[in-house]
């Protein structure tokens, strides 16, 4: 079991806009407390962005119909446009003139911004000009009734006079029930604590927040309709008697009922030299000196201020030499040792952060405060920030595993303060903070003060060479949305795997130290300006601009644009596989087929082009080849080998570009191959849910842990947009509001199962299971996603090898997926066949769970009975012998040629394909069939 943080940051800011400020804990291990919501339907896990305007809206784009965009698919608002600038001389020298010309671009654009809003209803919040004094913002809060709209703004950025970027994260429409006066203190303070104590939690209340309109957005699918609740509400911040632990508490301001929490902690004649590690303890180690110059050792500067929570601070009388210097150890004691390194690592990241950034006014003045840093807390295994202070817990153990004083570990303080800088640097307005994407900043100052892409060493006394994390992986690169599974620090390496990637291209163009220079402007404007992940390239753009007009390119957007584009994150369509039109291979025959349709990219910089395309096919448990696809009218083909009846096959794609990437069809790391049955089947008993559930039955550990229906999937947390076929398929929380909290994923923490009406087996002793699946579950070693052919286990999720808290396999389709599987060991002699499919989750991470659709236990000849002169069940023929070519073939199926005929028979082609419903042959003229059926029925 994984330790898991007390962090809820990263979805519920999501999905109620970011009301208040959250930060994240180091995490050591992945995983973290999701959105505690208390009643009614989960907000969205993250936004949901497309890159162009809603079709019903394009009429009203006018002007910015040019501009690049990125769209909140949940809001239908703009989060990022940026085009050919707009002049408004004097807007960056001057704050008057820069509100002047924001408030005139408002009044005229508020329909688009913010629909159902008045100019009255926005605030100003911010007006600030950067360290280089070439970019102003202007920000503006969202009100209605007089309250603020938690998380709600708009932002324009002025650069050199002109206008290149207007950011929105407001929300439409906005409608509350305002409540008449206010209740009582001790009232809303019992009910914030009573909702902490549900998790075992005890507290006392901290203080009273605003009053504020929390905007409860939910993932909005294939819906038409934007889905917001808006509720009036009172905050109160509560703290935990024991450890380390602070909500905010949003209560309804009319019932005093609880709606939500999250976390507040993000998890001169001589020198004395501090003998501290250069990254942990087990390293090499090195005596600094003091941030500021001292003649006696210390642990209180003008900068840090350390406390020590274990007791009072660790001092020394040293004897010093006129111009000499001492050296100040505690190495061999760990507790102290903490208290020295933590002085020196944060100061560290202070002048860096000073000297090699252009900070705000606003930001330098956080950084020239004392921070203070708390070390050798009373738990292990983890530190956070609270965005003004810094904390370390001390070595011990949790959950098997032995972690060193995190005050020790260089990394981890640089982590910390990072998330500190971030909390400090957004620009109110046009940045937010975001969970997720402040995780990637923290790892990213980092891996910039350390100059080594991995980081955390030594976190585990037991692992001194392992990392906790690295930004520059080999192997598999995270990609959003697709990596985007709601846990902040999943979420984080993917924007810190685009950072880094940008700053290798630009030291490679520049040279290590111009590069690495360029690197941290782009850095440092994702950290003012971006509202999360997928808003963080157009903040790149702007940190790397020089004229003032990002529709002309700025020096290095290729490069930028190059390495975003490999973690999902450009603006112009999405992924290059959508860029370049590739969608997933079909099977008809033994033919695979791969469409590539170029799409439009951005002229600047060209997407790369495809160099190969690579079949690589074997037969399950035997051997295969690698197969060139060949090229002819824009489809890349090539033929598998024809295979024995009864074989199945195992395939995939690799896609190779011409800058050296590659993409793999399927792409689904935990299951990598399509698969296809060889050989004629029998329909036993087929499910295709177009009339409901019918008599398959469901349950779950508890009542909220049964989550299953039949009914249209909409495309939310991860299910399919539609069914395979028809209009109906069998899933878990398809967020229609029928069952569960919305969210589109199974609950964590729960087991629950769907189980099939009793099926004739019809004679049949040979039988498999043939179906279309859209999977998403955790790493096995956490969640087991499971089929059951009566009691038996046929088949089941990938469980990592190794250690999977640092490298998670979670198993997740991205398509339609055809599944055959044997259930031939599970029958009983005489009785029916029940199928169960189920999941038994941790209490952690959940995704989309099981989506089923075309469900079918078919039959197979007994190979054991061909041959010998009687047709047996299951088998079209029986010559008396197994030789091919004579009529009837070696699995007793009557041979036609090439071709197919009556019955579903075939001379050996494979016949059920991973990705399209006809496959080939036997089973495909059944399946073809159903489906033309289905969609006749579907669009009555």
């Amino acid at each position: 079991m994984r330790f898991r943080t007390i962090t809820i940051a990263t979805a519920l800011a999501a999905g109620l806009t970011g009301l208040g400020s959250t930060v994240s804990a180091y995490a050591p291990h992945k995983g973290s407390e999701h959105p505690v919501v208390a009643a009614g339907r989960a907000p969205r896990a993250h936004r949901t962005v497309g890159y162009s305007a809603p079709t019903k809206l394009a009429p009203q784009m006018g002007t910015f119909a040019s501009w690049q965009q990125i769209w909140d698919r949940d809001t239908d608002v703009p989060l990022r446009m940026w085009g050919p600038s707009i002049p408004f001389f004097g807007s960056t020298a001057s704050p008057s003139v820069a509100e002047s010309a924001a408030r005139q671009f408002l009044a005229q654009h508020l329909a688009l911004l913010a629909p159902g809003s008045t100019t009255t209803d926005f605030t100003i919040i911010s007006n600030v000009i950067d360290g280089a004094g070439t970019i102003r913002t202007v920000g503006f809060q969202q009100t209605s009734n007089g309250l603020p709209v938690a998380g709600a703004t708009i932002g324009l950025t002025f650069e050199r006079d002109h206008l290149v970027m207007v950011s929105s994260t407001a929300v439409p429409n906005v409608v509350v029930r305002m409540p008449v006066g206010a209740m009582l203190a001790t009232s809303l303070e019992r009910s914030a604590q009573d909702f902490l104590s549900t998790a075992n939690i005890s507290t006392h209340v901290l203080r009273h927040g605003d009053r504020a309109i929390v905007p409860i957005i939910h993932e909005r699918g294939t819906k038409p309709r934007v889905d917001i609740e808006y509720r009036v509400v009172d905050t109160v911040t509560v703290e935990a008697d024991r450890g380390a632990g602070q909500w905010d508490v949003w209560l309804d301001a009319i019932d005093g009922a609880p709606i939500a929490r999250k976390s507040n902690l993000m998890f001169a004649s001589g020198s004395v030299l501090f003998d501290v590690p250069d990254r942990g303890p087990q390293g090499t180690r090195s005596g600094k000196p003091a941030p500021t110059p001292t003649t006696r050792p210390g642990l209180t500067g003008s900068l840090v201020k350390v406390v020590n929570s274990a007791g009072a601070l660790v001092t020394d009388s040293l004897s010093l030499a006129a111009g000499g210097s001492v050296t100040w150890s505690k190495a061999s004691v760990g507790a102290s040792d903490a208290q020295l390194d933590a002085f020196v690592f944060i100061s560290t990241a202070k002048k860096f952060v000073g000297d090699r950034m252009s900070p705000s006014a606003e930001t330098t003045a956080f950084l020239t405060q004392q921070n203070t840093v708390t070390v050798n807390i009373n738990q292990t295994c983890n530190a956070f920030s609270d965005g003004e202070s810094e904390n370390f817990f001390a070595a011990g153990s949790q959950g098997g595993d032995n972690c060193e004083n995190t005050g020790r570990i260089a990394d981890v303080v640089y982590h910390e303060f990072g998330h500190s800088i971030h909390f400090n640097s957004i620009i109110a307005g046009e940045g937010v903070f975001d969970g997720s994407l402040s995780e990637g900043m923290a790892d990213t100052l980092a891996v910039s003060i350390t100059g080594d892409h991995a980081m955390g060493y030594g976190f585990f006394t037991d692992k001194p060479t392992t990392a906790l994390r690295d930004v520059d992986p080999v192997g598999v690169e995270k990609k959003w949305p697709d990596h985007a599974d709601g846990e902040p620090h999943d979420e984080g390496e993917i924007i810190g795997e685009a950072l880094y990637d940008t700053r290798k291209a630009l030291q490679v163009k520049y040279g290590d130290a111009a590069g690495f220079n360029k690197f941290l402007t782009v850095y440092y404007n994702v950290m003012e300006r971006a509202a999360d992940i997928p808003s963080s390239f157009p903040a790149a753009l702007v940190g790397n601009d020089d004229d003032g007009d990002l529709s002309n390119g700025t020096p290095d957007q290729c490069e930028i644009q190059t390495a975003f584009a490999l973690h999902g994150l450009t603006t112009t369509a999405g992924a290059t596989s959508a860029l370049l039109g590739l969608k997933p291979p079909t099977l008809t025959g033994n033919t695979i087929a791969l469409t590539a349709t170029s799409s439009t990219s951005n002229p600047l910089c060209p997407l790369p082009t495809i160099a190969s395309a690579t079949l690589t096919w074997e037969l399950q448990g035997g051997t295969g080849a690698d197969i060139p696809l060949t090229l002819a009218a824009g489809v890349y083909t090539g033929d598998i080998p024809t295979q024995p009846s009864g074989s199945v096959i195992r395939y995939h794609v690799i896609v190779a570009l011409s800058d050296g990437t590659s993409m793999a069809f399927p792409d689904n790391k935990a299951d990598p191959d399509y698969q296809a049955y060889v050989g004629a089947v029998t329909q036993i008993q087929c499910f295709d849910f177009e009339g409901g559930i019918g008599d398959w039955t469901h349950a779950g550990s508890s009542t909220r842990a049964d989550e299953w229906e039949a009914g249209m999937p909409l495309g939310i947390g991860g299910d399919p947009k539609a069914a395979h076929g028809g209009a109906n398929a069998l899933g878990q929380d398809f967020g229609d509001g029928t069952v569960g909290d919305g969210d589109g994923d199974y609950l964590d923490g729960a087991k629950s199962w769907a189980i099939s009406p009793a099926i004739d087996l019809k004679g049949f002793t040979h039988v498999r299971l043939q179906y279309y699946r859209w999977l998403g579950v955790e790493d096995g070693a956490y969640d087991q996603s499971t089929i059951f052919a009566n009691t038996m286990p046929v088949w089941s999720n990938l469980k990592s090898p190794g250690d999977p808290q640092n490298a998670e396999i979670n198993h997740i389709d991205k398509e339609w997926r055809f599944a055959d599987v044997d259930l031939t060991p599970a029958i009983t002699t005489g009785m029916p066949m029940t199928l169960k499919f189920e999941i038994d989750a941790d209490p952690g991470l959940d995704f989309a769970g099981w989506n089923l659709d075309d469900v079918c236990i078919v039959g197979t000849a007994d190979p054991a009975l061909c041959g010998n002169g009687t047709v047996d069940l299951g088998e079209t023929c029986d010559d008396g012998n197994k030789n091919d070519g004579d009529g009837c073939s070696s699995a007793c199926q009557t041979e036609m040629g090439s071709g197919s005929g009556p019955g579903g028979t075939d001379s050996g082609g494979c016949c059920s394909a991973g990705t399209k419903p006809s496959g080939a042959i036997a089973l495909s003229l059944f399946t073809i069939g159903l489906v033309l059926r289905r969609r006749r029925r579907a669009t009555k």
